[in-house]
């Protein structure tokens, strides 16, 4: 009996572990992601060019042709050979050529040479060699361990005619001969060249017609000018390259996958948020907390509220209301404010071009106002403001970069969205004055530099609905009225009342 009891009570207590067990969750896995070190900034670098040792690029279309004309003696050996000997047979000639190196050891040309020659009766004769040569430069290969290569050797063969105007002869002819090179200059060589010319027996009048026989021994000095682009290319090495082009997708890969987490993450906490919400509403703590949930369910979708200095006193002046300068103005606590207006901060202090420093001379609107408005009652000031004599608030300012209609930062354009709304509600006109900072450039091109960015402003203001008659421009070419001196390159909007 005592041996059933102890089994009975062991189940049960594994029953109770079991149920105990079951009831236990696991804790979520930590969310948090390590992500190991790497240098990133290395790979992102642009790659400065490696290339293959001794390998060049071909020569493009346009590059290193030449053009040569040389002076010297020919000597005429034929078939039947005739009674002098070969410095009896000794006659000028000149040759020109044309041609072009398609790499440092591989080039072409076509020429004509000739002049006179004497046959086997030692009779003078006329003769015209037209032709063209493959060229294959021996030293070529020295291009590709050294810049500036001077000498040349160049073997030589090619096809062509021979042309006898005395007896009409134009038989078929093989040309064949080295050149030596040495160049001048990066434009100019100079030329020694060996060559012959073999051809049919009958180019003199005597031989056979179909056989070869007649031969041509000249010798010739002269200029090579280059033409075009002159010299050679390494070729570049693709491999780093295509290695950081893998590690670049790799990258875009790890952050598209990244982007998703985070836009789940992103996604989870908006509902987490919204629960809340929920629970602090039943429970009635939602106005205490309201501040949690600012922006919050619009920020995917709209642009930031523009709330700061300049645009908050510009609204209470224009509601004849008094802005304490600190806390955020809207539509509903403009009731809240009465008296004179007071000194704003910078209408484009959220500009990050905006200078700093309160040393500096820089647009600042800060200053101009206090001054203007504290000298005046209220009723004072808005009799200034109706006559037109003094724009309504402070002036906004939008900063470009050097030498261009671009502005330093594109968030500045926000200030254009409330400028345009608050100038179509109140029936303002709005007065653009463009400049540029005369420590650059001349006259002219700073003229032109004020009047494309007042311009530029112009446009943006009428593309948000702003009417042209209401914008009237001003340009002051280059100025030095602040400091720093990239603070004069800017373009100034002021609201008047019509």
């Amino acid at each position: 009996m005592r041996n059933k009891i102890v089994f009975v009570m062991a189940m049960a207590g594994m029953c109770c572990t079991l149920q105990a067990s079951a009831n236990v969750q696991l804790a979520p896995q930590d969310s948090v992601h390590h992500e190991p070190y790497v240098e990133k900034e290395l790979m992102l670098q642009t790659i400065e060019p490696t290339y293959h040792n001794g390998v060049l690029v071909t020569s493009p279309w346009n590059g290193n042709w030449f053009v040569s004309l040389q002076g010297g003696a020919s000597a005429f050996i034929g078939r039947p050979i005739g009674c002098a000997d070969l410095f009896d047979r000794i006659q000028p000639s000149l040759s020109a050529s044309v041609g072009k190196w398609f790499t440092p050891q591989i080039g072409a040309r076509i020429g004509y040479g000739g002049w006179r020659f004497k046959d086997c009766n030692i009779v003078i004769n006329d003769y015209h060699h037209f032709h063209a040569d493959l060229m294959y430069n021996i030293l070529g290969g020295f291009h590709s361990k050294k810049e500036n290569t001077r000498w040349g050797i160049i073997p030589y063969v090619g096809l062509g005619m021979m042309y006898n105007p005395q007896n009409g002869q134009k038989p078929f002819a093989i040309s064949y001969g080295i050149q030596g090179q040495y160049r001048i200059c990066k434009r100019l060589t100079a030329l020694l060249e060996i060559g012959n010319v073999s051809t049919f027996q009958n180019l003199d009048g005597y031989g056979n017609a179909n056989r070869f026989g007649d031969n041509m021994l000249s010798v010739s000095a002269g200029l090579s000018f280059a033409i075009g682009k002159v010299g050679w290319k390494r070729s570049v090495d693709a491999t780093p390259y295509i290695r950081q082009n893998e590690w670049l997708m790799e990258y875009a890969s790890e952050l598209s996958e990244n982007n998703c987490r985070y836009a789940g993450q992103h996604e989870r906490d908006m509902r987490t948020l919204k629960e809340l919400k929920k629970i602090l509403e039943i429970e009635g703590l939602l106005k205490k907390y309201s501040k949690l949930f600012d922006n919050r369910d619009s920020l995917s979708s709209s642009y930031p509220k523009n709330d700061y200095s300049g645009l908050n006193s510009l609204r209470a002046r224009l509601k004849n209301r008094r802005w304490d300068g600190k806390s955020p103005l809207t539509n509903d606590s403009l009731a809240n404010y009465s008296g004179a207006a007071v000194p704003d901060t910078n209408a484009n202090a959220n500009s990050e071009s905006a200078p700093t420093g309160k040393s500096a001379n820089v647009p600042d609107s800060t200053n101009t106002t206090a001054d203007s408005i504290s000298a005046y009652s209220h009723s004072d000031y808005l009799s200034i403001i109706r006559s037109g004599n003094e724009c309504i608030g402070s002036p906004v300012y939008f900063f470009f970069e050097l030498g261009t209609a671009k502005l330093t930062d594109k968030s500045q354009l926000v200030n254009l969205d409330e400028l345009a709304r608050v100038a179509m509600k109140y029936g303002l006109s709005v007065t653009v004055i463009g400049a540029a900072d005369d420590a650059t450039g001349t006259a002219d091109i700073n003229d032109g530099l004020s009047v494309s960015r007042a311009d530029y402003i112009a446009t943006e203001l009428v593309r948000r609905g702003l009417a042209v008659d209401m914008i009237s421009k001003v340009c002051k070419g280059g100025i030095s009225d602040y400091n720093p001196a990239e603070a004069n390159r800017h373009t100034e909007v002021l609201l008047y009342l019509k």
